[in-house]
């Protein structure tokens, strides 16, 4: 765990670097998709530089609205307004990112009349680039770590002491856990190579929807599984499942709602 790192006497959060790093990533893959996909990159950059607002809003934004029911039920262990708000912020979590930023693209393309759909298919592979560096600086910070295994876990990573004020959040010292946030990370930079293949080998015949609906399918599927091997225990658990397991299902089933919905109509409306 390298939570920051020292540049002429000050100290540098590594996740702020790290997130700057995903940006650029994901920039760099947007104009690698408009590329391959014969499109202008100017309206997808535009429209990717406008959502990150809505990123940084919708990411911190989760949290507090996922903690309302914990809040009410305890009201009366909170002392102070500041009790109050550390409870409710200073996490970010990237399904409000996700959520934000799709929110944000949609209206720059409702105000410049450009098809939604097309620009989310670029950016498809464009967020699971980007997240692979958030992941990473996920684990140098020690945050979304794994369940305790075994020391003996090819695995296995141990955390040190912490002293920066943030130990009651970061992953437990001398624990040997599964460094969930780099497999995470592994995982993102799979899902935007098949998502990039995918749009080569369909470039000629495009079917607007496909790509972004691929990464759903992907990372929906890989995110559910992977929160049974988390080991923090602050992202809402309701009925066994948390609250990211439950908008993994959601992203499923909308992700195969948009594959499987012209299949469906074309069957629908085909004649005996």
């Amino acid at each position: 765990m390298h939570p920051y790192i020292h540049v002429m006497g000050m100290d540098v959060p590594m996740f702020g670097l790290m997130m700057l790093l995903g940006i650029g990533a994901a920039i760099l893959v947007v104009l690698l998709q408009c590329r391959i996909s014969r499109v202008r990159s100017l309206d997808p950059v535009l429209c990717g530089c406008f959502s990150i607002a809505g990123i940084m809003i919708g990411a911190y934004l989760l949290r507090p609205v996922t903690r309302l029911p914990e809040l009410i039920r305890d009201w009366d262990r909170f002392d102070s307004f500041f009790d109050v708000f550390n409870f409710l912020f200073g996490e970010m979590v990237f399904y409000g990112g996700l959520i934000g930023g799709a929110l944000f693209a949609f209206l720059y393309c409702r105000r410049y009349k450009i098809s939604f759909i097309k620009i989310t298919d670029l950016y498809a592979a464009a967020i699971p680039a980007g997240h692979v560096f958030g992941r990473i600086g996920c684990y140098l910070g020690g945050c979304c770590y794994g369940m305790e295994v075994s020391p003996n876990n090819f695995l296995s990573v141990i955390y040190p002491e912490r002293t920066d004020g943030l130990e009651t959040v970061a992953a437990p010292a001398g624990v040997p856990l599964l460094p969930i946030p780099l497999i995470e990370a592994a995982g993102n930079l799979l899902i935007a190579g098949i998502v990039v293949l995918f749009t080569r080998l369909t470039r000629d015949k495009p079917v607007p929807g496909r790509g972004i609906a691929l990464y759903g399918l992907l990372y929906s599927t890989q995110r559910f599984i992977l929160e049974y091997f988390r080991g923090d225990k602050i992202r809402g658990v309701y009925n066994g499942l948390s609250t990211s397991q439950y908008i993994s299902i959601g992203l499923f089933v909308l992700s195969a709602a948009v594959i499987l919905l012209p299949f469906l109509r074309k069957k629908g409306g085909a004649r005996p």
